[in-house]
């Protein structure tokens, strides 16, 4: 179970308790998808949304191009860890991070946003159909090409028995 210090409590929850929103598509991505790049539109969730048929679609329309399509959205603080591609690629195909590649679905199971900085909770159905938990850890940049843009500063595995729906927030 996952606490945050009072001072940090959340100030905007969005939980959709027994309604998840299922996010496994079978349609190709359409070209505005393969060209979306960071905006203040977006908000933590779309974001992640994103990411996720990226890296579900990886190799549409060439082997990679949704670990590309993700790293677009990486935070400039995350980049100086992962980048260059290449190397966050490396990472995406690690045994942690793999499931996330083909998966046959994902569901955000909890958004929580504190002023620029954002929790998504999401499970993620892989390929083989086991279900793995990952939260992706967001900032609100604050300068830059980015300004205004929601961007994933770190993804981080659960373990299998840290269930979305019982992180103390």
């Amino acid at each position: 179970m996952i606490s945050w210090p009072a001072h940090k409590r959340v100030i905007r929850v969005v939980i959709a308790a027994g309604m998840f929103t299922l996010f496994s598509r079978t349609l190709a991505l359409s070209s505005e998808l393969l060209d979306l790049n960071p905006n203040p539109n977006l908000t933590p969730q779309q974001v992640v949304e994103f990411q996720l048929d990226a890296l579900r679609h990886n190799d549409e329309p060439t082997p990679d191009a949704g670990i590309e399509r993700s790293f677009r959205f990486a935070s400039p603080s995350n980049r100086l860890v992962t980048g260059p591609l290449a190397h966050f690629s490396e990472i995406v195909h690690s045994t942690a991070y793999s499931p996330l590649l083909k998966s046959q679905a994902s569901e955000v199971r909890g958004v929580v946003v504190q002023e620029d900085q954002a929790r998504v909770y999401v499970t993620v159905t892989s390929a083989n159909g086991a279900q793995r938990n990952f939260l992706f850890m967001l900032s609100r940049q604050g300068e830059g090409d980015y300004h205004d843009c929601w961007m994933t500063d770190s993804v981080m595995k659960l373990p299998p028995e840290e269930n979305a729906n019982q992180i103390a927030i």
